[in-house]
């Protein structure tokens, strides 16, 4: 305020620590996500949205947060943000939390609404835990049950030395945004361990998935449904 400059600095100080106690916390939060965001590069103007302050009133107040998270996912996709920009993001918030990183339910989420307004209409279908073998060929029971379509591929993603669970995750996202036509309509994606993730893509995409990502398994998938559930499985295993 314009009175500001007329106190002293005692009387600034104090004025200052009185405002502080009054903010609630979540504006706290907030504003110290704020600040470490700006020094990652953020512009302070283009970085608040309203998922923001639903993330920090959701973890102040110890409320499930998986609702606020999947509404920052589909604000920063609305505004033009990756995958990978948004998720740094969201680990300097923990940053400040003093914390090890987001928990798997606030990755889930958030990925799973940035996906379904970056990547529409393609449903991308997102296991949130580790994936297991028999969970692959009860999800894709689910979505094929009496064939499959024609020009499908099974694709696993490989990240050596990754740690996180999700780098193989958004690179196949980030991929996906560079290329609408890389998913299946239908896309299940499922993390069989830290390094490896697992969906289903179109068949005449492969060549493109290759030029962008290393490590990869490609394998077209057969007709037959039991088949192809054995050789999605096989792949997300690593055994292809």
């Amino acid at each position: 305020m314009d009175g500001d400059r007329w106190l002293s600095a005692k009387a600034a100080e104090r004025r200052a620590r009185t405002i502080y106690r009054h903010r609630t916390d979540g504006e706290a939060l907030r504003d110290a996500w704020r600040a470490g965001s700006r020094e990652q590069g953020w512009a302070p103007e283009d970085w608040w949205v309203p998922g923001v302050d639903a993330v920090t009133r959701a973890l102040v107040e110890g409320r499930a947060a998986a609702a606020a998270y999947a509404q920052l996912g589909r604000e920063r996709a609305q505004a033009g943000y990756g995958i990978r920009d948004t998720l740094d993001d969201v680990r300097t918030l923990y940053e400040q939390l003093a914390s090890d990183g987001p928990p798997t339910t606030a990755v889930s989420a958030l990925v799973q609404a940035w996906a379904s307004v970056a990547l529409a209409p393609v449903r991308v279908i997102l296991c949130a835990d580790f994936a297991s073998a028999e969970h692959l060929r009860a999800r894709f029971a689910e979505l094929y049950r009496d064939a499959v379509p024609d020009g499908l591929a099974v694709l696993a993603v490989e990240v050596p030395g990754a740690d996180s669970g999700w780098e193989a995750v958004t690179l196949l996202l980030e991929a996906g945004a560079r290329t609408p036509s890389l998913f299946a309509a239908e896309a299940p994606m499922a993390r069989m361990s830290p390094e490896r993730v697992v969906t289903l893509i179109r068949d005449d995409a492969a060549a493109a998935v290759r030029s962008m990502i290393d490590h990869v398994r490609i394998a077209p998938l057969p007709g037959d449904p039991p088949a192809a559930a054995n050789l999605i499985a096989r792949v997300g295993e690593g055994h292809v």
